[in-house]
């Protein structure tokens, strides 16, 4: 298994018009292209948590997501990568035939359990967490998201060592990712919010850090203001917007995440968010795999 730290993410540099006329230099940490698999983000939170289940001497994994979750779809691939069972509880009774997300999890091994999205709300009750133990045997539970301690510090790992950027940004679904990165970086992070509930993940995220004795090293807020309509809700101008941000820059981008995140991006620098001068590093989370939604 590669250790995080052997993994060296590639930087793509955005030259737009736009920049320059603000005087930004903006770069985007392409976590999507280390792995095809465990993309992005997910491979900083799922390998610390396998390391954990194998010194436990657990031989399943078993989490929680939607029908188009990167999560369980990078979990589902790890399981067969390293030789692990993998469950995946999916929000939302089985009907019709199977997301490609989910085709893929069942080809990669993955044992898939239905529940209602009632039921679902229980995903962080201890008392269901006992019945699942009692259903599908022993095994190593991880949150939604990847949203535990170990796949927190797991994510301090996607910020460049030395780097001379001035402000960090990144999409927030859990919190986990952006918990992980205000608890290493030493500049402004900013989270954009994908999902609607006005205040909800920056309340999260300082659940979060308290939750697992961690503490933001950085001064941090997240903008919930753009999530589009909420949770992988597409509007046409988001859609316009990552057509024309992959043909100007060649980065592509998923609807759910880091289209949303760069659309955010572009407008808090047409309204002078960032400082002239300013360095931003944009962190791409991966789950480009999610693209297959939009059909």
């Amino acid at each position: 298994m590669a250790t995080k730290s052997s993994i060296n993410i590639p930087i793509t540099l955005v030259t737009a018009d736009w920049v320059h006329q603000h005087k930004l230099t903006l770069a985007i940490l392409r976590a999507d292209l280390i792995d095809a698999a465990l993309s992005g983000n997910k491979y900083f939170k799922l390998l610390p948590n396998i390391q954990l289940a194998r010194e436990q001497q657990h031989h399943t994994l078993l989490s929680f997501g939607g029908p188009w979750s990167n999560h369980i779809h990078a979990l589902a691939a790890a399981g067969q990568r390293y030789g692990l069972r993998t469950i995946g509880v999916v929000r939302g009774e089985q009907g019709g035939p199977l997301t490609a997300c989910l085709q893929d999890a069942v080809a990669w091994g993955m044992q898939l359990h239905f529940v209602s999205r009632r039921d679902y709300e229980r995903r962080h009750d201890s008392a269901w967490h006992t019945e699942l133990i009692a259903q599908f045997g022993r095994h190593y539970l991880i949150p939604e998201g990847g949203a535990n301690r170990a796949g927190i510090v797991g994510c301090q790992d996607l910020l460049p060592r030395d780097h001379d950027y001035t402000h960090i940004v990144l999409a927030c679904g859990t919190g986990a990712t952006m918990a992980g990165v205000v608890s290493a970086s030493h500049v402004p992070v900013t989270g954009i919010q994908v999902l609607k509930g006005a205040g909800y993940l920056q309340h999260q995220v300082a659940a979060l850090l308290q939750q697992h004795g961690l503490q933001a090293r950085c001064d941090w807020q997240v903008l919930d203001d753009w999530h589009g309509g909420g949770y992988a809700r597409f509007s046409p101008q988001l859609l316009e917007f990552m057509q024309r941000f992959e043909t100007d820059t060649g980065v592509p981008l998923d609807p759910v995440y880091s289209a949303k995140m760069l659309q955010a991006v572009t407008a808090l620098t047409a309204s002078d968010f960032f400082p002239r001068g300013a360095r931003v590093l944009a962190i791409h989370g991966g789950g480009l795999q999610g693209r297959r939604s939009l059909a």
